[in-house]
């Protein structure tokens, strides 16, 4: 494993271990080694999930616990919003593409907000959680919020309720 950026000095760009043969392509997403340790901290898995999605769902920003995700088929954008209320960096936003040809993983610490938009039908999205880790209990907050108002490349996104009546952030 490798960290290829690290966005807003916490959040990370991981470029994940892969084995290939003539069988399938291995990307190696968690192990509880020395390594993992190093590049995450104190990140310990304690709920994992797997989100196949339509062409077009949006998932809004989300404020919770520490994340490590990445894409096992399509492609999406992944959005960090910094939410960190003494950042000089507070309400910013990094977008970065994620696509199972080029498998990368994203770690968001709490703190951070999270969104992803998929682009392609049937884009699946594996998405592992520390929710031992301190945060805030998870809260949505509304994309469009002053100050941070995400670019997204489409114009009616596929939104849940909870996202669609998510509080605007002053």
């Amino acid at each position: 494993m490798r960290v290829m950026e690290t966005v807003f000095d916490k959040c990370l760009i991981i470029e994940p271990d892969l084995r290939i043969d003539e069988r399938a392509t291995m990307t190696l997403l968690y192990r509880d080694d020395p390594e993992m340790k190093r590049l995450l901290g104190d990140f310990t898995v304690t709920e994992q999930r797997f989100y196949m999605m339509e062409k077009h769902a949006f998932f809004g920003i989300h404020l919770g616990p520490s994340k490590l995700l990445g894409i096992l088929s399509g492609y999406g954008l992944d959005y960090l919003i910094d939410l960190r209320k003494d950042s000089p960096t507070y309400k910013q936003y990094r977008m970065i593409e994620l696509t199972a040809d080029m498998p990368r993983l994203v770690y968001v610490p709490s703190g951070f907000g999270h969104a992803f938009l998929a682009l392609k039908e049937n884009t699946m999205q594996a998405f592992a959680m520390d929710t031992k880790a301190p945060y805030e209990p998870a809260s949505p907050v509304h994309y469009r919020s002053p100050g941070i108002e995400l670019d997204l490349p489409i114009k009616d996104p596929i939104l849940s309720d909870y996202d669609r009546n998510a509080k605007m952030l002053e």
